[in-house]
């Protein structure tokens, strides 16, 4: 049952009601439109009620298209709890979130960077290399707070 309800979850869209209330809304095809932070193609409409997907450059016949979810706010924390994965290119809004957190700096320093790395390299379970990449990227957001 919890997979099912992440499932859906991780692909309704949180839109803006007549009523100035977030409604969680399952939208046919929208789903399919994968994440690229590097794409000039972009979701809006979420506020307004007018849901549409904008071309940000000329798309070619056939050319997959890729949406930015989310903003440069949007922390690996909220891709992974929305859409299940993280984004490698996310950097700033996990450096402000950490910053926002110091006491989750202790939890991340238990192990090291090298020892995470090393746990990746044995090639675990999709879950485990999911959670580990997220932990790695929280520990180098703590390493640019330190370092500032």
């Amino acid at each position: 049952l919890r997979w099912a309800v992440w499932l859906v979850l991780s692909r309704v869209l949180t839109v803006l009601g007549p009523d100035s209330k977030g409604h969680k809304l399952l939208i046919p095809f929208i789903d399919m439109f994968n994440h690229d932070s590097a794409s000039r193609h972009y979701l809006t409409g979420r506020t307004d009620g007018s849901l549409r997907v904008v071309a940000g450059s000329h798309i070619s016949a056939g050319e997959q298209i890729c949406i930015v979810y989310g903003t440069e706010e949007t922390s690996n924390a909220e891709f992974l709890g929305h859409y299940g994965f993280i984004d490698a290119t996310v950097t700033k809004a996990d450096v402000q979130m950490v910053s926002r957190h110091p006491d989750a700096h202790a939890a991340l320093a238990m192990t090291s960077i090298e020892a995470d790395e090393e746990l990746l390299a044995k090639q675990p379970s999709w879950n485990e290399q999911l959670a580990l990449n997220f932990r790695l990227k929280l520990k180098r957001a703590v390493s640019d707070v330190i370092a500032t």
